[in-house]
């Protein structure tokens, strides 16, 4: 009897791994923006991830990606330090994915994917030392509810970084590839990054003293940076 309990949870384990690959494909499919990320865009994620290293001493704490998709970008950071990473995200299989690919990478528990709304994150104030968000911030409806929102997760010390675009230390040829990308895809859809010119100003009436705009290296990277 016992022997046949352990055939049985044998074959059980097995069954799962065996679904495993079909249950990520059906993620995938549910979430096709994984095809760009980990394709033409791949390379963005880790110099994006060693820029912010870079810029902003990173080395541990909590650090929360806003609309982080499937995760590139924060297990980009989770590699890079000693971190945890919470990914939000408002569509159910990019979380799902997410979580997959964390656990694929060795990155269970310091990188942790979420549903939740960028204009009401289910998270306290003061929860994070450093809010990211790449791509996300043009698709909220309330852009100023979100800014909002991603100072008040900030710990007092932190700082967001938040926009679009690569990463200045993003090899030149990958910088050409994209931005031509870009041009064809905005010749297309119009302007992909385009804010108010006032931002600042309104972030400031709304109790954000230290806010900039960070336009560079290319026309197609927009970002904005918070301190607190």
């Amino acid at each position: 009897m016992a022997r046949f309990g352990v055939l049985l949870a044998a074959l059980l384990v097995t069954a799962a791994y065996a679904e495993a690959p079909d249950y990520k494909q059906s993620l995938i499919a549910r979430f096709p923006f994984y095809n760009l990320a980990t394709g033409m865009f791949a390379p963005v994620y880790p110099a994006l991830a060693q820029q912010l290293v870079q810029d902003y001493g990173l080395s541990d704490g909590v650090y929360v990606d806003v609309g982080g998709a499937e995760g590139s970008l924060a297990m980009e950071l989770a590699k890079r330090t000693r971190a945890t990473v919470y990914v939000v995200d408002l569509d159910p299989a990019a979380v799902r994915l997410c979580n997959l690919l964390a656990d694929e990478a060795k990155l269970t528990g310091r990188v942790r994917a979420i549903e939740g709304d960028a204009q009401n994150l289910p998270l306290r104030d003061g929860f994070a030392d450093l809010v990211v968000s790449r791509n996300s911030l043009f698709q909220w409806p309330d852009k100023i509810a979100g800014i909002k929102e991603a100072y008040r997760i900030l710990k007092p010390g932190g700082v967001a970084y938040l926009g679009g675009g690569f990463s200045r230390l993003l090899s030149a040829d990958d910088t050409a590839r994209l931005v031509a990308w870009s041009e064809k895809k905005r010749a297309n859809e119009g302007d992909l990054v385009k804010m108010p010119a006032d931002l600042v100003d309104q972030l400031r009436h709304a109790g954000i003293e230290r806010a900039r705009v960070i336009e560079d290296p290319t026309e197609f990277d927009w970002w904005l940076e918070l301190r607190k």
